[in-house]
């Protein structure tokens, strides 16, 4: 009958590089502290370096506790630049969302501008072309909207500050609007810095470096734009989004119809019907 294998590796393990290796690649001394020959002959500082990137490449993948968490981290502030870009990468398997939150809530909304050249289904279903601009400002509150079908027709109006932070602040809060080329695969403007914050501020942009040096006018798609988004943050970083595609995606189309709300408030068909039918006074 043959014996029954077990699902433990042959050998001794090796706490440094995180290896099971023969028991001859360990001294006497090396069986005792878990570190093999090879091992052994680093420095302190490499043997240091070498266990905590075993560590975070092993590390474990269901809920973290506490303890695992705050490890974790500390490493992403770690000097040692492998460790951190390591525990980057193991941070976000773990946490998601965590760099577009820390993204959030440094972003803030000077100007928006959104320009939008395609058709749009209104709340009876039919498709309705619309070639519009609107444009928000925070610190003068000033809210426009221009009709470009109706000879450039511009309206504009005068939000209290709550009214217009809220706006600027749901933009960025909820529609994600500095991640709109990400989220939908658009290639990046020339003049577009993206207002990109890592967890690590190694990893922050220089301010006098030039935005997208890699991009190539060959990579500027071809077609009329559908729509484009351009934004100055408050810490003076710009944004440019633009879309050829032929169609409004999910959120681009809900920014413009919570800016159109402004100037085209929906009313209450029973309200509407009630009016005309009222007996006069």
């Amino acid at each position: 009958m043959s014996k029954k294998k077990s699902g433990r590796p042959h050998g001794h393990y090796c706490k440094i590089c995180g290896e099971y290796k023969a028991n001859e690649k360990f001294s006497g001394r090396g069986h005792a502290t878990h570190i093999c020959k090879a091992c052994s002959r680093l420095s302190a500082a490499e043997k240091a370096e070498t266990q905590t990137i075993t560590r975070l490449t092993n590390f474990p993948m269901g809920r973290l506790s506490a303890n695992d968490k705050a490890w974790l981290e500390n490493r992403l502030h770690d000097h040692r630049p492998e460790v951190a870009e390591l525990a980057r990468e193991v941070y976000n398997i773990h946490f998601p969302y965590a760099e577009r939150n820390t993204r959030k809530k440094q972003l803030i909304i000077n100007t928006l501008a959104f320009e939008i050249h395609t058709e749009v289904f209104d709340v009876y279903g039919d498709e309705l072309p619309v070639n519009r601009r609107f444009t928000a400002n925070r610190i003068s509150r000033i809210l426009t909207m221009t009709d470009f079908d109706g000879d450039g027709v511009e309206q504009s109006m005068t939000l209290d500050g709550k009214k217009m932070s809220t706006l600027l602040r749901w933009a960025v809060h909820s529609l994600e609007i500095f991640m709109w080329p990400e989220d939908y695969d658009l290639i990046p403007s020339r003049n577009s810095i993206p207002p990109y914050f890592d967890l690590l501020p190694e990893y922050w942009p220089d301010e006098d470096e030039e935005a997208d040096e890699d991009f190539l006018d060959e990579d500027v798609p071809e077609g009329e734009i559908c729509w484009r988004v351009q934004i100055e943050y408050a810490n003076h970083t710009t944004q440019e989004i633009v879309s050829y595609q032929d169609y409004l995606m999910d959120r681009p189309e809900e920014l413009y119809l919570a800016l159109l709300e402004y100037f085209e408030p929906e009313t209450d068909d029973f309200d509407e019907e009630y009016a005309e039918n009222a007996p006069l006074e």
